[in-house]
C-alpha cells in the first residue's frame, strides 16, 4: 500500500534517506540535501519519453517510460533494499509526486520494502517549503555579523564558534566560494546551484535551536549563487561586530588558508592574480608572479592586503560605523570569549 508523507513531516523523521528517482540533469540542477539520485530514467530517455508525450500521447509516453524502466527494475530493488535495511525510512521523491515516485514506491511495497514513503509534491514542493522558509520565518533569527579586512580570520571564529556549540551560518561554505579573487582556491568539487545553496541555507537554519545566528559579512553575491533578499536584509539589520587584529596575524592566516596547503596549486594562484591587471597593473602582476614563482609567499600576501584588498573594502568597513562591538585580538581565543558574552545580553 502506497504511503504518502508532506515535507513537513519527512523532513522531521531521524534516520531517513530521500531518494530522488528523477534524471541525473534534473537532480543535479536541484535537489533535497542529502538525497542520493536513483534515475529510473536517463537524460536521454526522459528527453525521448517527452518527446512522445508532446507528439503522440500520454499512453505512448507511459509506454516508452515501462520499456526504458523494465530493465532497471531488479537494479534500483537492489540499491534501495540495501538502503532500507540501513534507515528506518525511505522518502521517495520525483518532480512533484507523480508517475515516478508512484511506481516505484509501489513496486517497493509489492516487493516486501515496507518502510518507503512517497513525498507528497516531490520536489516542486520541498522547494516551496524552502522559499516560504526565506520569505516567511527568516525574521525570527537575529544575526551577529563578523565584519573585518581580509586575513582577520572571520572564518576561522565561525568554526571555532560552532565547536564550542554556538549557532553560525557559513555562507562560504555552503557557496563554495570565499569570496574575492581567490575566492574557490580553498574549495574542492564544484560549487552548488542557487536552488542548492538556498535549500543548504534553510537546512543549517532550520536546525538551529537559538534566535540569534552568528554569520560573516557578505555581499550579496559568493561565487556563482547570491543571497536571497529576505536572508540578506535581515542580517543587515542585526549586530555588527567590528574583527581586527595584527597585519603578522593577517598574513599568517592568509598564508595558512590559501598557501600553505596549496603549494601543489601554484598555477590556480598565479591565474587568480593575473585578473589583478587592470587594478594593479602589468608591472605590478609580472612581479607578484615572479614572487609567487620563487615561493615567496608573504610578500605577496603583505603587497595585496596593503595595495588592493584594504583600500578594496574601505567603504564596506566603514558603512557600519559605529559598530555595535569592536574586537581587537592577538590570540583568536580572546575573540571567541568577547563574542559569547556578547551573546549572553541578547
Amino acid at each position: 500500500m502506497l504511503k504518502p508523507i508532506i515535507v513537513e513531516d519527512a523532513l522531521n523523521i531521524g534516520n531517513k534517506l530521500f531518494i530522488d528517482v528523477r534524471s541525473p540533469a534534473e537532480f543535479a540542477e536541484a535537489t533535497i540535501p542529502g538525497a542520493i539520485n536513483i534515475p529510473i530514467l536517463d537524460d536521454d530517455e526522459r528527453a525521448e519519453v517527452g518527446t512522445v508525450y508532446r507528439k503522440e500521447s500520454r499512453e505512448g509516453a507511459t509506454a516508452v517510460g515501462l520499456d526504458f524502466v523494465a530493465s532497471k527494475l531488479k537494479e534500483i530493488y537492489e540499491k534501495i533494499k540495501d538502503y532500507s535495511n540501513k534507515y528506518d525510512s525511505v522518502i521517495v521523491f520525483c518532480w512533484r509526486g507523480g508517475m515516478r515516485s508512484k511506481s516505484v514506491c509501489n513496486f517497493l511495497n509489492a516487493m516486501s520494502i515496507t518502510n518507503t514513503y512517497q513525498l507528497v509534491g516531490g520536489y516542486k514542493a520541498y522547494r516551496k517549503h524552502v522559499v516560504d522558509f526565506m520569505n516567511q520565518s527568516i525574521d525570527k533569527y537575529r544575526f551577529v555579523i563578523l565584519h573585518g579586512h581580509t586575513g582577520v580570520g572571520k572564518t576561522h571564529i565561525l568554526e571555532l564558534l560552532q565547536q564550542c556549540g554556538q549557532p553560525v551560518l557559513d555562507l562560504e561554505r555552503l557557496a563554495q566560494n570565499s569570496g574575492s579573487v581567490f575566492g574557490d582556491i580553498v574549495f574542492e568539487g564544484s560549487p552548488p546551484t542557487q536552488k542548492n545553496f538556498e535549500a543548504l541555507v534553510f537546512e543549517c537554519l532550520s536546525r538551529l535551536q537559538s534566535n540569534y545566528v552568528f554569520v560573516e559579512s557578505e555581499s550579496k553575491r559568493i561565487g556563482s549563487v547570491h543571497v536571497p533578499d529576505s536572508l540578506y536584509n535581515r542580517m543587515m539589520s542585526g549586530d555588527h561586530v567590528l574583527i581586527e587584529t595584527s597585519l603578522h596575524n593577517r598574513i599568517e592566516i592568509i598564508y595558512s588558508d590559501y598557501v600553505n596547503q596549496l603549494t601543489h596549486k601554484n598555477e590556480k594562484i598565479i591565474d587568480a592574480i593575473r585578473h589583478l591587471n587592470k587594478r594593479l597593473g602589468n608591472d605590478v602582476v609580472e612581479n607578484l608572479i615572479h614572487r609567487i614563482e620563487n615561493k615567496e609567499y608573504k610578500y605577496v600576501i603583505e603587497y595585496l592586503i596593503e595595495y588592493y584588498y584594504d583600500p578594496l573594502y574601505k567603504y564596506s568597513i566603514e558603512k557600519y560605523c559605529p559598530y555595535d562591538l569592536v574586537i581587537t585580538y592577538q590570540k583568536i581565543e580572546d575573540a571567541i570569549k568577547k563574542l559569547e558574552n556578547f551573546v549572553q545580553y541578547i
